[in-house]
């Protein structure tokens, strides 16, 4: 696919990667500002970070390296470069997490509707986020990757497997919290608020902007080929 894109068109394809990372990345550090969960991805790296001295964005590389040793204990024979690439973005990830955190760090929501104002903001950013990175078909990160490799060994549809993994992260982050805290800590209704409605704004922005959609998916046929 990168081949035939062009140096252009690939340069494009990626600009469109890193743009939607550090748009998920802002809306996870907008998330963790205002107290009420963030996205499943990140519950588990959230509720670490509360109960340790660790920040969320070292905890998500840690996690994200967890998450492609399950996708080669998943995979075997069929893992390859292409999972283990799945760091780079995920590094990444993690470390505008910790950047964002601190950019926005004058933040302060005095208040439950300005936490739930910020939450809902934090979830359109995810949402714009992923519709730029999975629409840039470059690289995928490890919490997606995941899903894919589950799903390739199970034959099941990747969208219903990737749900199955995100409700397995949340309860993981609920008992790793009540484990460790006797409380529940990091997973809030904002969690619940970001998996019901992420997936769904990426829709609407796919139906509702195709042409954006068309530009981000298309090839350069005219550069690859020289002209």
């Amino acid at each position: 696919m990168i081949k035939e894109w062009g140096l252009l068109g690939t340069l494009r394809h990626f600009a469109c990667l890193v743009f939607g990372i550090a748009l998920m990345a802002a809306s996870v550090a907008l998330a963790k500002i205002a107290l009420l969960g963030t996205s499943p991805i990140s519950s588990i790296p959230n509720v670490l970070s509360g109960l340790t001295r660790l920040s969320i964005g070292q905890w998500t590389i840690f996690y994200m390296f967890l998450l492609v040793s399950l996708e080669w204990l998943v995979l075997r024979r069929y893992f390859g470069w292409s999972n283990v690439i799945q760091l780079i973005p995920s590094i990444f990830f993690g470390t505008m997490i910790d950047w964002f955190v601190q950019l926005f760090k004058f933040i302060k929501p005095t208040g439950y509707w300005l936490q739930l104002g910020l939450t809902l903001i934090s979830i359109v950013l995810l949402a714009i986020g992923v519709f730029f990175e999975v629409n840039s078909q470059t690289l995928m990160m490890a919490g997606e990757g995941i899903a894919a490799a589950i799903a390739f060994r199970r034959d099941r549809p990747f969208a219903k497997t990737k749900v199955r993994v995100d409700m397995a992260m949340v309860l993981g982050a609920v008992l790793i919290s009540l484990i460790f805290s006797r409380q529940l800590i990091g997973v809030r209704e904002g969690t619940i608020l970001s998996a019901l409605l992420s997936g769904r704004i990426v829709g609407y922005i796919e139906e509702r902007f195709p042409q954006l959609t068309a530009w981000l998916r298309r090839s350069d046929p005219e550069l690859s080929s020289g002209k």
